[in-house]
């Protein structure tokens, strides 16, 4: 059960993840499914299990800030097919170092003081820059393609920053505060190369007479399942130790008004940064030279993902509402941000929605979550509980992207029907097949194993 039900956890939510919401953000769907697999698996208490929720859902969420679209599409050419498979090889390995590195931070914390942590935390953001200056920016070593539109890559940075954390551990910590983290981190360093690596392969040698599978879900899928073992099984190796971590009264006090401050932080990023460019001198991003790169650069250290990462976890760190509110809500918040969004172009689903009408839905279904959540934290089975509710938020939201579409909802004499969209589509009957089937699966896990 350590390797099977953190695996099909984490195959959820990567199919999810590439479903309802892509990035960094749609990133903790995954990372939020198998560190609470892990934890029930363990008998995490709630206060524990929200500090490890909430390192795995930011810390797997890091490894989505790297571009792999052009790395795929490499796979596509027998020419530069082996170069398509180290940089999927090479990127998943970056993913789960880092990922696994966090999640080991937080599940683990009965040797760390807060302010160790704290500072482990604050020291991957100067480590991901460096990274990102001396190897990705001058493209030294480049997985995307040069001459068509040439994306901006991060992995080096995602590099730096988790040999800096554990470094930091090592050298800084007390004795025994890197073994946790470490070993989470090599494991879901194969994982992730292995899941990547490996998945990226059923998009080169797929049968094209067999596309109606949909192999690029196949990959995602396949990422997910061999990531979630891995640290199903780094845990299974530690569960004695880890067992006892799950008890530990170093755990932070509700705080409920430093999650309201976490609330309006949260707004600012999504709600403020994406005024901020109007905002800013006509070039201010693409200048040449030194004064280019430090703009961007600023520009980047206060609203990108490592940034908001490194803030999200201090917080929780130091709330223990913040903690689950980041780990359920901002994760279903994301999945609904992401769906209302698409309400802009009428060609996603027949219809929009104006942006007034997006920000009420938004706000409601977070509303809802959120206050949902805070009750579920206090009563018995917490963990269980708030897992049940990420989960069938994260399956419907996929299921609205499925089949909330004007045309089906209202069909035309001779319109779409439930078979014809099939017809139209059949990998979305398998895709919404393995989303239905591993729903159930883990929602049968879960009432029946932890009530």
């Amino acid at each position: 059960m350590f390797v099977i039900f953190p695996a099909i956890a984490m195959l959820l939510g990567w199919g999810l993840r590439g479903y309802i919401g892509g990035g960094p953000y749609g990133a903790l769907i995954p990372g939020t499914f198998v560190t609470l697999s892990i934890c029930l698996l363990l008998n995490f208490k709630m206060e524990t299990a929200a500090i490890a929720a909430l390192f795995g859902a930011i810390g797997i969420g890091y490894g989505g800030n790297m571009t792999y679209g052009q790395t795929l599409g490499f796979l596509k050419n027998p020419d530069t097919i082996y170069w398509g498979v180290i940089g999927c090889l090479v990127k998943g390995t970056v993913w789960g170092l880092l990922g696994g590195a966090v999640l080991g931070l937080g599940i683990d914390r009965t040797v760390c003081s807060r302010k160790t942590v704290v500072l482990a935390i604050l020291i991957t953001i100067p480590a991901f820059y460096l990274g990102l200056t001396l190897i990705n920016e001058p493209k030294l070593i480049y997985f995307s393609n040069r001459l068509d539109k040439p994306r901006d890559e991060s992995w080096a940075g995602l590099l730096f920053a988790a040999v800096a954390l554990l470094s930091y551990l090592r050298l800084c910590g007390p004795r025994g505060a890197v073994t946790i983290p470490l070993r989470f981190s090599l494991w879901g360093a194969l994982g992730g190369g292995l899941g990547f690596g490996g998945g990226c392969l059923f998009l080169a040698f797929g049968p094209k007479e067999w596309n109606w599978i949909g192999w690029w879900k196949m990959m995602e899928f396949s990422f997910g399942l061999i990531f979630g073992a891995a640290l199903g099984w780094c845990a299974w190796l530690n569960r004695e130790y880890l067992s006892r971590c799950g008890q530990s009264e170093n755990t932070p006090p509700p705080r409920v008004g430093l999650c309201l401050v976490y609330v309006v932080f949260v707004a600012l990023i999504f709600y403020g940064f994406p005024r901020v460019p109007e905002m800013l001198p006509e070039g201010f991003l693409k200048q040449p030279g030194v004064a280019g790169w430090m703009n961007r650069t600023l520009f980047s250290l206060v609203f990108g993902y490592v940034t908001f990462g490194a803030v999200s976890l201090i917080l929780g760190l130091n709330s223990l509402h913040t903690a689950w509110q980041c780990a359920i809500t901002l994760t279903v918040f994301h999945t609904v941000l992401d769906y209302t969004r698409d309400l802009n172009d009428v060609a996603n689903f027949g219809y929009t929605l104006s942006g007034e009408g997006q920000f009420i839905v938004l706000v409601i279904a977070s509303a809802f979550v959120g206050l949902l959540a805070s009750w579920l934290m206090t009563g018995r089975a917490a963990v269980r509980n708030l897992f049940l509710l990420v989960l069938w938020a994260c399956y419907f939201s996929g299921l609205a992207r499925s089949f909330l579409n004007k045309d089906f909802l209202f069909p035309s004499e001779g319109g779409l029907s439930l078979v014809s969209i099939f017809r139209e589509h059949p990998s979305l009957l398998v895709v919404q097949g393995i989303f239905t089937a591993s729903t159930l699966w883990l929602t049968w896990v879960l009432v029946t194993r932890f009530g």
